[in-house]
Order: C-alpha cells, then sequence, then structure tokens
C-alpha cells in the first residue's frame, strides 16, 4: 500500500510539472526524511538539503542526477587528505614524466639508450661482486675464529674475550652485507625493468619522427643504339 501510494505521489508530481508549460524545465527530488520515509517533491525543504536525494525531471520522469549526503567534518578531513595524496602523486608523476624526457632526448638512438644502461648494469654487476667475496672473506674470518674458540672449549678454557667481541662483530657484519646483497640484487633486477619501459618510451617519443628517405635511384641511362653497318 505504502508502495503504491508513493508511485501515485510521484505520478501527481510528473504531471503538475508538465502542465506547468515547457518554458522552463524543472526538477522533482527524491529523499529520505529523518523518519525512514521516501519524499518527492519540486523543491528541497531545509531538512532535505544535506540528505542524499535524487533528481528527477518533471517533464520526463527520468532521473537527471544524483546528490550525496553531507559529509561529516571527520569525513571531510578525509576526503581532503585523501585529495591532497592525490595531488601530490600526481605532480610527483608528472615531474618524473619531464625528467624521463628530459634524458630520452640526449639519446640519439635505442642502440645509444641500451649502451648507456649497458655501462650501469656492469659497474652494479662489479659492486655486487666486491659485496660477495667481502662476505667469502668475512664467511673464512669467522669459521677460523670459530674453531680457535671451539679448540679452546674441547680444552676446558675459556673462550678469550677479545675473540668473542670479534666473532660477534663479524657476524653482525655478515648479516649487514648479505642484507646489502639482496637490495643490490633487486635494484640490479629494477634496472633491468626500467630499462625496458624506457626503451618502451623512447621509441613512444621518437615514433613521431619522419624516417629519412633512401635517396632516389638515379635515372637510368638509356641504351646506346648499336651502330648498323
Amino acid at each position: 500500500m505504502k508502495t503504491r501510494l508513493t508511485c501515485i505521489a510521484l505520478a501527481l508530481l510528473l504531471a503538475s510539472g508538465a502542465a506547468a508549460g515547457q518554458e522552463k524545465a524543472k526538477k522533482l527530488y527524491r529523499w529520505v526524511d529523518k523518519d525512514g520515509k521516501v519524499q518527492f517533491s519540486d523543491t528541497l525543504p531545509a531538512e532535505a538539503l544535506e540528505q542524499a536525494r535524487t533528481e528527477i525531471s518533471a517533464s520526463s520522469g527520468r532521473t537527471t542526477g544524483e546528490v550525496g549526503r553531507a559529509l561529516t567534518p571527520e569525513e571531510q578531513a578525509e576526503f581532503d587528505r585523501l585529495a591532497a595524496e592525490r595531488e601530490v602523486r600526481q605532480r610527483a608523476d608528472e615531474k618524473q614524466r619531464q625528467t624521463e624526457e628530459a634524458m630520452l632526448a640526449s639519446f640519439q638512438t635505442e642502440e645509444d639508450l641500451r649502451r648507456s644502461y649497458g655501462v650501469r648494469v656492469t659497474l652494479m654487476q662489479e659492486n655486487l661482486n666486491a659485496i660477495e667475496a667481502g662476505i667469502g672473506s668475512q664467511r673464512n674470518s669467522l669459521t677460523s675464529l670459530l674453531a680457535d674458540a671451539s679448540e679452546a672449549e674441547l680444552a676446558g678454557q675459556p673462550v678469550n674475550a677479545k675473540q668473542a667481541a670479534t666473532i660477534r662483530e663479524l657476524r653482525q657484519e655478515m648479516t649487514k652485507q648479505q642484507n646489502m646483497l639482496v637490495l643490490k640484487q633487486a635494484e640490479l633486477m629494477k634496472l633491468d625493468e626500467d630499462l625496458e619501459y624506457l626503451v618502451q618510451r623512447f621509441r613512444e617519443l621518437k615514433g613521431g619522427d619522419e624516417t629519412p628517405s633512401a635517396p632516389a635511384a638515379a635515372p637510368s641511362q638509356p641504351a646506346e643504339e648499336t651502330p648498323t653497318g
């Protein structure tokens, strides 16, 4: 019964809106009041201004817009915070795009770009090799110290305090270098990904350039006629 009355009320409002003439397009508003009842009207009372509502064309009965409810102070603060973060990200993306384009403009060909990154990869690989060599040296030293400490304990002698401190320091340094190695390996993989991305960007930026046309072929010379005797 309630649904039927609501439909009748909407129909009456639509009829009155259509009869008002075509000189000005009117809107109907649909909203839920504080008691949970659906309301229709061609004007919005003050208590409905902050409620979510649907705007309906009085002439066609079609929905023309949706207006969300007013945000609470907490929701508005969160909305503003997210908007600010989005703006910061957009500025950072734009700055990165400009930096990429400036850098890519310094290369004449794709091969120049790949060659430049090849140098960076070589340097990073040499850095990785140095870290691995350092870890290997530390491991050998630690193995020797632990062996000496084990012999002392087996002989019933306490481990020298200085020796124990050195063992602890070596372990800490090895852990630090192993973590560094993992980070550098990740950077090397990222470098490969960056190269492929920049190659694609380079192709996009250079895509509008006209490819130099091949030089026109020289016109063929007419064959000389063989004189007849």
